[in-house]
């Protein structure tokens, strides 16, 4: 057996990664039914996304980060807090990893960056994401990185099919240590 290995970079999306960042959602999106987006494809135009991509570079509330392995986007996660006070502490978490890197680490990866740049920041207070129910891996790692199941959301989403999909609130307090 040959053993390929391959260097990945993790670094914070900028307007050059849009394009990569668009072929990766649709492709994610095509390989499993864990996600809400299906294969219609992904919202944004790349000069769209280069906006936000460059809009957020630095901000305090909110981190696009890229698991980049030669010119593809084999990773991402993305937290959004809202500009609204009584609000703008709280995370939200969107995460994606291309099925042939599923297993190498790549999620908690990105989630472990995630939670020490809502540490380091000191404006994020708490981290929340929704999963499927039936996506035990995700789960798993989530609750192996300090998230706790806060609730479930009966019938949050549905396969292609039309099954009906529970799904559980997660989150996670950021505290100063």
């Amino acid at each position: 057996m040959v053993q390929i290995k391959k260097e990945i970079f993790f670094e914070e999306a900028e307007s050059a990664h849009a394009v990569a960042f668009i072929d990766f959602m649709n492709q994610v999106a095509g390989e499993t039914d864990f996600l809400v987006m299906d294969e219609t494809g992904f919202r944004f135009t790349s000069d769209e996304l280069a906006a936000i991509f460059d809009n957020s570079l630095g901000s305090p509330n909110q981190l696009h980060l890229l698991a980049v392995c030669g010119d593809e986007v084999i990773g991402a996660v993305t937290v959004r807090a809202s500009n609204q006070y009584r609000i703008s502490h709280v995370g939200n978490i969107f995460i994606a990893v291309r099925k042939d890197y599923w297993g190498h680490g790549i999620g908690q990866l990105l989630l472990q960056e995630v939670v020490e740049w809502a540490r380091s920041n000191g404006i994020i207070k708490r981290l929340e994401l929704t999963v499927q129910i039936r996506n035990s891996r995700a789960v798993s790692l989530y609750q192996k990185l300090g998230f706790a199941i806060e609730g479930t959301q009966k019938w949050g989403a549905r396969t292609d099919e039309g099954e009906w999909l529970d799904l559980y609130y997660m989150g996670k307090l950021i505290d100063d240590k």
